[in-house]
């Protein structure tokens, strides 16, 4: 039993002597030289991103002695050194990457001191945007748009904040012919184009900033816009409501000022017609009319004649109280009067039977410039047969 308990002490002693060496080993081998030194790292880093570029932001709380910053991305194949000096306060670092490619990419942060100790290294991911994204981007879109005078109005659909949409920049010509510049703001539901020069189209392009931290805004494409526009006042003239009369009557019965009016309408005596002031209706009124008692009409028309250009119109035409019987129609036809009444359907450009109490609306294009003639006609006997119309529109669309 004593040789054995002998063997177990010389084994132990043994054992504690090799830890003690393997312990001497270490000290020798890792802290020779002293403790590990390590650079103040950067705090609070921030990815900011950009066109192309992205900005990486941080501050400098502690470690006077630091010198430069350092960042590596792609697996430390791609680096970027920044010298720092540093002040007595905390320092705002801001380093900016140019000509980066679009796309999701790690950084890796590391601060070094005046003896060229590192930090640990700090890792933030960040986004640079370009061509893809801007290619994705998409103006906001116009719910309505009308010319009416020398103005513009634009009613616009909501413009939705989690795209990153800021607002939009417009540009228009006024009538001066000087290039008008504006900002409509992202909540603006509604933007009138003062001094507006007829004919012409107005662009705009929508502001983006992909992300709050952005260091870059970012542009849709010029969008060229041409919004229907009223355009009445440059053709028609005395074009209602409570239209003016001519130097003939002043009794119920009128001559409208401006306007062609043929014998068979001028049948409210002494040549006078064509107008109707009664006191019972809400304004003057454009009229055709064979009560009984008065002479049929069985051609009649009130009309005006102008040149318009190539585009896409609507005549509009708001009618008041019409009888049953007769043929009323709403005409428009190419040249310098309206056709005969049975020739209507076989010559007119566009024509369509009016309907009482309404706006008729009479659609026609024309391919080229041409003169063209536009107004009301009916054939109808004297027994109680009569139209009246409170106000004519003339409309472009784009």
């Amino acid at each position: 039993m004593k040789i054995r308990r002998s063997y177990i002490l010389i084994l132990g002693i043994i054992a504690v002597t090799a830890a003690c060496r393997k312990m001497d080993d270490y000290k020798d081998k890792y802290l020779s030289s002293g403790s590990i030194t390590y650079a103040g790292k950067i705090d609070s880093v921030k990815a900011h991103p950009g066109d192309g570029r992205i900005m990486l932001s941080g501050l400098l709380i502690a470690d006077p002695k630091i010198t430069e910053l350092r960042i590596y991305w792609n697996n430390y194949a791609d680096s970027f050194k920044l010298p720092i000096t540093r002040t007595p306060n905390v320092d705002t670092i801001k380093a900016f990457l140019n000509k980066m490619e679009e796309g999701v990419k790690t950084y890796t942060l590391v601060t070094f001191d005046k003896y060229g100790n590192r930090s640990v290294a700090v890792t933030i991911t960040g986004r640079v945007y370009g061509d893809v994204y801007r290619s994705l981007l998409l103006n906001r879109t116009i719910k309505d748009g009308l010319f009416v005078g020398d103005s513009v109005s634009l009613e616009w659909n909501v413009l939705d904040a989690s795209t990153g949409a800021l607002g939009c920049e417009l540009q228009y010509t006024d009538k001066s012919n000087n290039l008008q510049k504006l900002f409509v703001k992202r909540t603006d539901t509604r933007t009138v184009l003062t001094n507006y020069q007829y004919g012409t189209k107005f662009s705009y392009r929508t502001l983006f900033l992909p992300d709050s931290l952005a260091i870059d805004t970012f542009y849709s494409k010029y969008q060229d816009v041409e919004v229907k526009a009223d355009i009445t006042s440059f053709y028609i003239k005395n074009a209602g409501t409570n239209f003016a009369n001519s130097d003939g009557g002043n009794g119920r019965w009128q001559t409208p000022a401006d306007w062609t009016t043929t014998d068979d309408v001028r049948n409210g005596g002494n040549n006078i017609g064509g107008l109707d002031a009664a006191g019972w209706l809400p304004s003057k009124a454009l009229s055709l009319e064979a009560w009984w008692g008065m002479t049929p009409i069985p051609n009649g028309k009130i009309y005006q004649t102008f040149t318009l250009p190539a585009g896409k119109y609507a005549l509009i035409v708001t009618a008041g109280d019409c009888s049953t019987g007769g043929t009323k129609y709403i005409t428009v036809a190419q040249g310098t009067s309206l056709p005969d009444i049975g020739n209507v359907p076989a010559q007119a450009l566009a024509y369509t039977l009016i309907n009482k109490y309404t706006d008729n609306t009479l659609s026609f294009t024309l391919t080229g410039s041409s003169p063209v003639a536009i107004g009301l006609q009916a054939g109808m006997t004297a027994e109680g047969n009569y139209m009246k119309a409170f106000k004519v529109r003339l409309m472009r669309y784009p």
